[in-house]
């Protein structure tokens, strides 16, 4: 160890000892029990030396500058002293009596190994059996057949290319030969083709949609992808089955749309969707995108439309008297009015206005964004705990109205010190013109502080609209938004989307009953597979 780091941890040592006057008696063995850790650092360095430069390296000093002489003692004793008065903090207040209901769960990070791990489980299992040969067998003591008492299993994962292939089925017809009459055709076994005259079969069908709204993958890189396999299909028949496919499921879109007017809150949002037109003066127009979720997570829709006009939204919301969440768009403005539903803002849209100006180099928005910050760890803790509405609407009023409190008042101050036109200030008239419905959250606990979760599952959308660049037509933009109405809804229900539109396809191919179209939306359809089993 070198010399300089063996007089900074005697400075620290030597510092420790100083602070025996600033505690009581009962605590002289913590300090003497740190001194004689810090003894054995010397064969730790290896270990914590990148934390060591690190805290050598404060945001305030480049990067090459050394560190002064009894840096690293001064910034160790800085944390110890933290570290004391944090314990001393924690002693002082009173502990909550632990209630089982609001326990934090595990780590989301060690959920969702847990819930990768279950799944590999699911997975079938081909064995592939490893024994001695005969001759190997005997014991090389006493010449007798050893017995096998058990066996080292090594598990991997085996990706094999998908296989197409064509499915025939001859259905045999019978006849009397002696009075040539009576010819009977066997009943078929498969189910109707999906689309009457055509190759396309239910799992090809859902191989299509999936790859294309899930993925992201154009139709022309599963043209490729099929010509490696042996099949060479057009793009334009690819389509065509696509298209075909929305058309099918169009009913259960229906449905969905019904479900969502029976939500107590509907999230909303939007992104644009380029379609080609070639009436419109550039062949391509730029549509709209709209997705609509239900209670959180509990119902989705997606619709299409040709524009940005607020009637969109408005018809598929008419007669809704629940919440209705968004950005604060003008165009459902109307839906307001008297008897109408509840507005609920997204704070992720005002405190991200504030973090641009805070980007652009006003530090007067840094205030904001620190109790944003502080908003956000509530919600976090709340999430973590599992709380329901009513436990969560308590620890809002607990913790997270005094911070709103703050924060109202932090922007009045700034208000009046920024320019209407700067960022800061924009971020400003926003955060004003939509106060109330920005607060809207604390006085429920089943609202969301944000409009996140809708955010999250229309990224699906710029994934496609990067990749594809536009959809084919107006009209592939309605059957684009049914496709993503399941799809979504499958990834909520955690359904296995292509388990499901194989299925599904082939039953309305089969004149599923009208009145029982209900029975086939994603999580009615895993109820009935989790009750067959």
């Amino acid at each position: 160890m070198a010399t300089s780091n063996r007089k900074d941890i005697e400075s620290a040592i030597g510092a420790l000892s100083a602070l025996k006057g600033r505690v009581g008696d009962d605590e002289q063995a913590t300090l003497e029990h740190i001194a004689e850790l810090l003894s054995h650092l010397d064969g730790e360095v290896a270990r914590l030396s990148e934390q060591v430069r690190w805290l050598a390296g404060s945001p305030y000093r480049k990067k090459s500058e050394a560190a002064p002489p009894g840096q690293l003692a001064f910034d160790l004793i800085q944390m110890l002293t933290k570290r004391l008065d944090d314990e001393d903090k924690l002693q002082s207040e009173p502990s909550p009596d632990p209630e089982p209901d609001s326990e934090p769960s595990e780590d989301p990070k060690a959920q969702t190994k847990a819930k990768r791990k279950r799944r590999g489980r699911e997975l079938p299992i081909e064995v592939v059996e490893s024994r001695l040969p005969p001759e190997e067998r005997p014991c090389r003591c006493c010449g007798k057949n050893r017995d096998e008492i058990g066996f080292d299993p090594q598990q991997r994962y085996v990706h094999a290319p998908e296989r197409v292939f064509v499915l025939e089925e001859r259905r045999y017809k019978y006849a009397c030969r002696r009075c040539g009459e009576g010819v009977e055709t066997a009943d078929a076994a498969l189910p109707a083709k999906p689309i009457s005259g055509s190759m396309a079969s239910s799992s090809m069908l859902a191989h299509l949609a999936t790859s294309k709204i899930l993925d992201g993958t154009p139709i022309e890189r599963s043209a490729k992808k099929q010509r490696r396999h042996g099949v060479d299909l057009a793009t334009s028949t690819l389509n065509d089955w696509l298209a075909a496919a929305a058309d099918i499921l169009k009913p259960l879109h229906r449905q969905q749309k019904e479900r969502l007017r029976e939500c107590e809150l509907v999230s909303l949002d939007d992104t644009t969707m380029p379609a080609q037109n070639r009436s419109h003066a550039k062949n391509v127009q730029t549509g709209r995108q709209w997705l609509y979720l239900g209670d959180v997570d509990r119902v989705v829709y997606a619709e299409f439309s040709s524009d940005w006009k607020g009637i969109h939204p408005r018809r598929v919301l008419e007669g809704f008297t629940g919440d209705v969440q968004n950005d604060g768009y003008a165009g459902i403005n109307p839906l307001f009015a008297r008897d109408g539903p509840r507005r609920v803002g997204c704070n992720d849209h005002a405190r991200r206005k504030f973090v641009q100006a805070l980007e652009r180099g006003d530090k007067r928005a840094q205030q904001v964004v620190d109790i944003y910050r502080a908003l956000y760890e509530v919600e976090r803790r709340a999430t973590e705990c599992e709380l329901d509405a009513a436990r969560r609407g308590a620890l809002r009023r607990a913790e997270s109205v005094p911070l709103w409190s703050q924060l109202a008042e932090v922007v009045t101050e700034l208000s009046l010190r920024a320019e209407p036109k700067a960022p800061l200030g924009k971020a400003i008239t926003y955060w004003n013109r939509q106060h109330d419905s920005l607060r809207a959250f604390l006085d429920d606990g089943r609202l969301p502080i944000s409009n996140a979760h809708v955010e999250r599952l229309i990224r699906l959308v710029a994934i496609f609209r990067k990749n594809s660049l536009f959809v084919g037509s107006l009209e592939a933009g309605h059957r684009y938004a049914v496709l993503l109405t399941l799809l979504l809804e499958c990834l909520l229900a955690d359904v296995n989307p292509y388990n499901y539109l194989v299925d599904v396809i082939d039953k309305i191919a089969n004149d599923w009953p009208a009145a029982r179209i209900g029975e086939l939306l994603p999580r009615a359809w895993l109820q009935a597979r989790q009750a067959e089993k």
